[in-house]
């Protein structure tokens, strides 16, 4: 019966690990194609999924179990790697904007100013 339970215990933590919610990087079609408008979209939604990672992250039954398989390492792998990548993307993601959207704003600017001084 002792066997089952340490059994049972095992099986349970090793599946314990948490499911963190993963950000991938932006890929060059999507660096290409995305406007300004899509851009804060996926800016939005990168920062939901880093709100997801955390709430993701906090105190419940995966932990006690994650932690009895393997002192919660596992969890504590996942949330980084998750946190990392959603960071990354973001990262890449503000500074598409920072190119594209500022540079097309500066450009609108000018020639209003050229119209406008003539």
């Amino acid at each position: 019966m002792k066997i089952l339970i340490i059994a049972a215990v095992l099986l349970l933590s090793a599946c314990a690990t948490k499911q963190y919610p993963q950000a991938s990087p932006v890929t060059d079609e999507e660096a290409v194609t995305l406007n300004c408008q899509a851009l804060e979209q996926e800016i939005i939604k990168t920062r939901h999924i880093q709100q997801a990672i955390t709430e993701t992250g906090s105190f419940d039954y995966r932990t006690v179990l994650g932690f009895m398989g393997d002192l919660g390492i596992g969890n504590g792998i996942a949330r980084h790697n998750a946190s990392e990548k959603a960071k990354s993307r973001l990262a890449e993601l503000q500074a598409l904007r920072d190119v594209k959207c500022v540079t097309a704003t500066d450009s609108k600017s000018e020639a209003q100013g050229l119209f406008h001084s003539s």
